[in-house]
């Protein structure tokens, strides 16, 4: 029995943001010490838990209650990602590129602004300057989830434009991640069915199928359906399948790791997998901050006129709290 939703929440990617920001030394200590713990328990122990109820009749409306504590969770205050795409084709030589990553919230849900270096800046031979070729994007998740994007090769005189739903799965750099893996739109998509909890790696976990709008004929020629994992302690996604028109697996976007910073957990490391190709893409956090003051015109339309990338919107560092 399928379930229908409301607009209750924010839920920015790659935070966990359940973790205080006010986190002491000590809970940090603890925090680290019981994830550990779990790894270890997670190669010991093979059977499920008697807690577990995937595959049997299950409440929708305790699905309800469990996805909109996940839309809920939000970070504190503006963050900083540097991260470097590593691009793994099965039968080509492995490529990186680097990019930036700002984010912040708004009254709809997150505003994310993320440059990518397709091509890094380079020097002539006679000493003059060649700029990076900078992929700049603007996503707002929410109910009201779009994108835009512009590029820096165009000129600033250069127009941003929407990227129409059927743009979303376009690799990004020539790799397997995509503005829809980025954006995840299906977190606040309104059809679902809660599958149940299951135990993966020693983790608790809530399996949930969301489906596309059916007004979204776009949406719907590339995703018949998106199966997410929620941890049930965190409210974090830990795995995402991603079903194509034909209902096949078409792609697995894994979360690897994650650290603290800021006394928040930064998801350090996600792989997204081509199932079909088998291609492999690994987005790795390099460094993060939380609680720097990033500028209004970065999430703004006329912002993407600019770079961030490569300027010095790359080092922005927390900002200090008086005592």
């Amino acid at each position: 029995m399928a379930g229908s939703t409301q607009h209750m929440g924010k839920s920015p990617a790659f935070f966990v943001s359940v973790f205080n920001r006010w986190l002491t030394p000590l809970g940090v200590c603890v925090l680290v010490v019981s994830l550990l713990a779990a790894q270890a328990e997670a190669q010991r122990r093979l059977t499920p838990s008697p807690l577990d109820t995937l595959g049997e009749e299950v409440s929708q409306a305790d699905g309800l209650e469990i996805l909109n504590t996940f839309r809920r969770m939000g970070v504190a205050g503006d963050y900083r990602l540097s991260f470097q795409l590593r691009i793994m084709p099965r039968r080509e030589k492995t490529t990186t590129v680097s990019g930036l990553l700002l984010g912040t919230q708004s009254a709809y849900g997150p505003l994310t602004r993320i440059d990518v270096a397709l091509k890094p800046s380079d020097v002539t031979e006679r000493g003059e300057l060649v700029p990076a070729e900078v992929k700049r994007l603007l996503l707002q998740n929410g109910i009201f989830a779009n994108a835009l994007e512009a590029n820096s090769w165009e000129g600033e005189e250069t127009a941003s434009s929407l990227i129409e739903s059927s743009e979303y799965f376009d690799g990004i750099a020539g790799s397997d991640f995509t503005v829809f893996d980025l954006l995840m739109p299906f977190t606040f998509w309104q059809e679902f069915r809660y599958e149940g909890r299951t135990t993966t790696r020693s983790r608790p976990t809530h399996v949930f199928s969301l489906y596309p709008p059916e007004e979204d004929e776009q949406m719907k020629e590339h995703v018949s359906s998106v199966r997410i994992y929620l941890d049930e302690e965190f409210h974090v996604l830990n795995r995402v399948e991603i079903f194509d028109a034909a209902e096949e697996l078409s792609k697995t976007v894994s979360v690897v790791a994650f650290k603290i910073v800021d006394g928040q957990g930064v998801l350090s490391q996600v792989d997204v997998r081509n199932e079909k190709t088998r291609d492999k893409t690994r987005f790795k956090v390099l460094d993060a901050a939380i609680g720097v003051g990033v500028p209004e015109w970065v999430f703004e339309l006329d912002g993407l006129s600019k770079n961030i990338y490569g300027t010095e919107l790359s080092f922005l560092k927390a900002a200090k709290v008086e005592e």
